[in-house]
């Protein structure tokens, strides 16, 4: 269909899963563009038409017609719009001050598990453990009391940061297993979350990649 989005990422969940999990929930009709990792099909694609005239061109981008977007974070934004649902970024000025809040602590936690499982091969075993604890624990700790009482991230409304946040959860429960037991209300957002008719349906479906997380053997975890 020409109306379709393409949605272009690696075989991983990595940042692109949140986007999928969006594009899912406001029912765009789009075609995932699915590339290797390890393979040269990326690279080949960037270095020819149309993509080698695109000059911020990266994964993942959307492809709209003649109309490229890259840069995830931006994307979000773009679906929203693109689906009429601006009220993804926060109904009110108030709402999105949150947003951008509750963003800036779900990338400091992204950042830093992301630093855990880039350590040395030779120190991860030995250190990965002391790692967590100080440098990523707390995030989880601040994040859990902060959507205390909060039906999603921000409040009662659903933005596209509640997105981002479940594949955080589902990427700390898969490394930790049991772990959102211990933060009853990361547990509350992301069993709700699952829930969501349309999310229920993708993570069903065989279009849904359950792994990996990360690159394999790039890192110490995938």
């Amino acid at each position: 269909m020409q109306d379709q989005l393409e949605f272009g990422y690696w075989t991983i969940r990595g940042i692109g899963q949140p986007l999928r999990y969006l594009l899912e929930y406001v029912e765009i009709p789009y075609t995932q563009k699915n590339f290797n990792i390890a393979e040269s099909e990326w690279f080949d694609s960037v270095a020819k038409p149309p993509l080698n005239q695109q000059v911020l061109a990266n994964l993942p981008y959307i492809k709209d017609g003649d109309k490229w977007i890259f840069e995830s974070q931006a994307l979000y934004i773009y679906i929203a719009y693109r689906a009429n649902r601006a009220d993804l970024l926060g109904s009110t000025n108030e709402e999105q001050v949150v947003v951008e809040q509750v963003k800036g602590v779900l990338l400091d936690l992204y950042r830093s598990f992301r630093s855990l499982i880039a350590l040395p091969e030779v120190d991860y075993l030995a250190k990965k453990d002391e790692y967590f604890n100080t440098e990523v624990l707390w995030i989880i700790e601040k994040l859990n009391k902060f959507i205390q009482g909060k039906t999603w991230a921000t409040g009662n409304n659903l933005t596209y940061v509640d997105f981002f946040q479940f594949e955080l959860e589902e990427t700390l429960e898969a490394y930790k297993p049991g772990i959102l037991d211990q933060f009853q209300n990361l547990r509350k957002h992301h069993d709700a979350f699952a829930e969501i008719p349309q999310i229920k349906r993708f993570i069903s479906s065989e279009r849904f990649i359950a792994q990996p997380f990360y690159p394999i053997k790039r890192w110490r975890w995938w």
